[in-house]
């Protein structure tokens, strides 16, 4: 293998910032064009247009919870074929993941169209959004399988030793995204018509470009002819349940955070949680993209049975976990008002509900670190079943739980506390768990 690949040099702070930083800040633009997205709907189309943004996420959540089960559980197992030399048939197991998601997402979106207004009425749209839904989703469940093939190869880039790729496309397709909304939405006012295909074209961009790269047999991953469906199959679906039960509570909470708001403030309640799911996510995404970029470099030193390199990765990874949970934090306190009155300015009342809101809901920024990075590493480890428990508890669980009960004796307020209680009880066990499983390991 290559000596200037990353699995090849040393376990240093250096060079896994080096290796990390790329999907790190790929992750962050990612968010950063998301919001962008919020943030010209909001001002252009209105708070029922942002209403209806959030009532469709939970369809779309159902795809994505299946790209990043393939996605994370097939890169863990690639990542170990090629610490154990193995090469061909990770490639081979490669290109029938791809192959087995997209087709599994081609049936989901003729489900999906056959139904949808009955959906988006059972997540919280009432008649009067019930438009804005059907406009919006039925292009965003349409550009599904290029979403797929999106977040399968923004996992497979990094583990093929190319970071550097998918943060430029990451890069390429959000400014086409930006400058789409921009002149659709902003100045040919085509509504979320114009939001949903300038999402489209920017997921062409990180779905399609890939292709050219690993359609070179060079690579370290490319195409071949893909393997039989076998066990590897199963234990990469088993390994990537973790990010499939997040995505898939993702969708239940969402959805019932959109029915308590409606019933306590209206479609300005559903704008307002919307937006700071938007702001929420932006800080998240330094965590899930730290912990995706070193990911691969884990799974790789497990499959060499390198037990040192892991405990310096592990080391590594808590540092900057910890140091970065602060400053987010610190960041989100500080520059809350601004952030919000991006997405409100001429809404007074919608502003107000999202500043008072945005200072409560900041504290699971400092605490949500901890529990992505103890699941993705556990992933990593292509121990599926610990990270399963980590996430159906921090984001399904203890966050269902709190949403039911704290509103009940808080109002509006319990909706805010809900994320920061989660994040909280799911801390505690993660902590636990990776103090439990350190000398299985040897991190």
């Amino acid at each position: 293998m290559d000596e200037n690949l990353i699995y090849n040099k040393p376990i240093t702070a250096a060079n896994m910032l080096a290796f990390a930083i790329p999907t790190t800040v790929r992750m962050v633009f990612i968010s950063l064009y998301t919001t962008v997205d919020g943030i010209v709907v909001s001002n252009y189309v209105g708070s029922m247009g942002l209403s209806a943004i959030n009532i469709v996420y939970p369809v779309l959540n159902v795809n994505m919870a299946l790209a990043f089960m393939f996605a994370m559980g097939s890169n863990a197992l690639i990542g170990k074929m090629l610490g154990e030399e193995r090469r061909t048939e990770a490639n081979r197991f490669m290109t029938l993941t791809v192959l087995l998601n997209v087709a599994l997402v081609m049936v989901i979106m003729t489900l999906f169209f056959t139904w949808d207004e009955s959906i988006y009425m059972m997540l919280g749209s009432d008649e009067a959004l019930l438009p804005y839904c059907v406009e919006y989703g039925t292009i965003m469940v349409a550009v599904g399988p290029i979403w797929t093939l999106q977040i399968l190869f923004q996992g497979y880039l990094v583990t093929a030793d190319k970071p550097g790729m998918g943060l430029w496309l990451s890069v390429l397709g959000g400014v086409l995204n930006v400058i789409l909304d921009v002149v659709l939405v902003g100045v040919l006012d085509m509504g979320l018509t114009g939001a949903g295909l300038a999402s489209g074209a920017g997921m062409f961009v990180g779905g399609i470009l890939p292709l050219f790269v690993f359609f070179n047999k060079k690579s370290l991953l490319h195409f071949e002819k893909p393997a039989r469906p076998g066990m590897d199959v199963l234990r990469a679906l088993g390994n990537g349940t973790s990010e499939m039960v997040s995505s898939l509570s993702s969708a239940v909470t969402t959805a019932m955070f959109n029915l308590q708001m409606m019933s306590l403030a209206g479609e300005k309640g559903v704008a307002a949680i919307s937006a700071l799911f938007y702001l929420q996510f932006l800080f998240v995404t330094i965590f899930i993209g730290f912990t995706s970029g070193i990911a691969p470099v884990v799974s790789y030193n497990y499959g060499a049975n390198n037990r040192e390199n892991i405990k310096k990765l592990f080391n590594i990874a808590v540092r900057v976990i910890a140091i970065a949970s602060a400053v987010m934090f610190l960041l989100a306190e500080l520059l809350d008002r601004p952030m919000t009155m991006i997405f409100a300015s001429n809404d007074p009342v919608l502003a107000e509900l999202m500043i008072s809101g945005f200072k409560i809901l900041a504290l699971s920024i400092l605490l949500c670190g901890v529990n992505i990075f103890a699941s993705g590493y556990f992933t990593a480890l292509n121990n599926g079943r610990v990270s399963a428990l980590i996430s159906f508890l921090r984001t399904f669980a203890f966050e269902v739980g709190a949403l039911i009960l704290l509103p009940a004796l808080m109002g509006i307020d319990g909706v805010w506390w809900t994320l920061p209680c989660a994040e909280l009880l799911s801390a505690v066990i993660s902590v636990s768990l990776l103090i439990k499983y350190r000398k299985v390991y040897g991190y």
